[in-house]
């Protein structure tokens, strides 16, 4: 039996460009090559390539009100973000689920779900900043609101409702962008946002910190007049 040879090959390149949060863009590269044999027959192969460009992160300190003009890969940001086994009870969870989706339908956000993943995250940041008995933010390329008590904050609506207080400071404005003191709000009732997660740890001195995550995150320049709609 003969072997039988190529007699042609066709290549054809496809690439799409997504522009995806915080103006990440990713490049999907499709190859895909046609070799016709001379008997008649012919192959097909297809390899797909995919380019992450990072980009500034245009997020919003929601104490400052100002850029925080951080350049990174949330993709890659999120992927190395510590998870922690979730200590928080459900009930907690949940009633700080049912008070985000309230106050997100005032301002005509949809609803967004609990996420296991982010609430691993929250917990594993919430372990970390109560053991410091120090608030801040982790930069882990969630969104992320931060709440301290005193007390045990034994419902999950309390910090939802502390963060949401800010909006009486916000001026629904469309030539506004970023306001100083409102991104706690603003995340709370982001539209782009679809799911998040929560939970709280007990500091050394007795305080409770509670920690909420969010993707996709909220608080980017130039997106408030679109995402924050007014009540």
């Amino acid at each position: 039996m003969s072997d039988k040879t190529v007699v042609s090959t066709k290549t054809s390149v496809d690439e799409k460009v997504e522009q995806r949060e915080g103006g990440v863009t990713v490049k999907t590269i499709t190859t895909t090559t046609v070799e016709e044999y001379s008997d008649g027959s012919s192959s097909t192969k297809t390899s797909i390539r995919t380019i992450t460009e990072g980009a500034t992160i245009n997020q919003v300190d929601p104490v400052t009100g100002k850029p925080t003009g951080k350049s990174y890969n949330p993709g890659e940001a999120k992927a190395a973000a510590p998870r922690a086994k979730v200590t928080t009870d459900k009930d907690f969870l949940k009633s700080a689920l049912k008070a985000h989706n309230e106050y997100r339908k005032k301002h005509h956000a949809p609803p967004i779900v609990l996420s296991d993943d982010l609430c691993q995250v929250a917990q594993a940041w919430a372990d970390k900043i109560a053991a410091n008995d120090k608030m801040e933010h982790s930069e882990n390329g969630f969104g992320e609101n931060i709440y301290w008590s005193s007390g045990d904050a034994t419902e999950g609506k309390v910090p939802v409702e502390h963060w949401y207080s800010e909006v009486k400071d916000y001026k629904f404005q469309s030539d506004l962008d970023y306001q100083k003191g409102t991104g706690h709000f603003t995340q709370v009732v982001w539209k782009d946002t679809k799911e998040m997660g929560i939970a709280k740890a007990t500091g050394k001195k007795g305080g409770t910190y509670v920690v909420g995550s969010y993707n996709p995150s909220g608080n980017f320049v130039g997106k408030f007049t679109e995402n924050v709609l007014k009540p």
